[in-house]
């Protein structure tokens, strides 16, 4: 899209309003406590991976995020960290090492920015984590993973909106992998449709999911990032 003066314009990205916004910034404010809901899995498992016990890290993220808001911290991002996935790592690291002395201690169990599961990321941790010893590697591949997974929850949202949550469950395993004659046949006997039918609405909801993937990728952006590099380099991580 182009403005009057012939340059082109982004539409705006969550990241961008946090990086825009003020303490008393509504949406700003709004877009930072989404973002963090979606995206604080990542930093836990970091933390975990840089030798942190559970509780430690929990208290970690926590008080970071609490920092984050509290401080106006995101809209003090350089220029050159045009991705929260790269500002919220450089971050996450220098409060880690500087502040966790003095701010872990009066963190815990008050002024969370958001509220998770200690217990399911522990779990989630060490099911997942056991190949993976480099803590940053770490970190890129599971906000990989939260990325593709919101991405689907997008997906699934649209299509409840629609009156087709259950046509969507049925697909939803084979929408990032390949499906066989058996799969389309027994989605068919569950959904009431023809294996034919089966097999073309997937490869619909597949492109459907390739631009709800674009859409996360781009909130976690700042305006004008090339969207496709980071695609490129998430689903390498995968």
């Amino acid at each position: 899209m182009e403005s009057k003066s012939g340059k082109a314009e982004f539409p705006q990205t969550r990241w961008s309003i946090v990086l825009r916004a003020t303490p008393d910034d509504h949406a700003g404010l709004e877009a930072l406590g989404e973002l963090c809901s979606r995206y604080w899995y990542p930093l836990y498992a970091f933390a975990r991976r840089s030798g942190n016990p559970p509780a430690d890290s929990e208290d970690l993220v926590q008080g970071f995020l609490a920092k984050a808001s509290n401080d106006d911290l995101f809209s003090r991002a350089d220029s050159d960290k045009g991705k929260l996935r790269t500002f919220l790592l450089t971050a996450f690291r220098r409060y880690a090492r500087d502040e966790y002395e003095k701010s872990v201690a009066g963190k815990r169990g008050g002024g969370n920015v958001i509220s998770f599961d200690a217990v399911e990321a522990e779990n989630w941790y060490e099911k997942n984590t056991a190949s993976v010893e480099n803590p940053e590697t770490l970190f890129d591949r599971e906000w990989a993973v939260a990325v593709l997974e919101n991405a689907m929850n997008r997906l699934a949202r649209e299509c409840g909106e629609k009156g087709k949550g259950e046509e969507f469950s049925a697909m939803r395993p084979f929408l990032t992998s390949g499906g066989t004659n058996a799969d389309y046949e027994r989605i068919a006997a569950e959904t009431g449709a023809k294996p034919g039918t089966v097999k073309v609405t997937l490869h619909r909801l597949r492109a459907r999911f390739g631009l709800a993937l674009r859409d996360e990728i781009r909130d976690t952006q700042d305006e004008g990032t090339d969207i496709d590099s980071e695609i490129n380099y998430l689903i390498q991580l995968l």
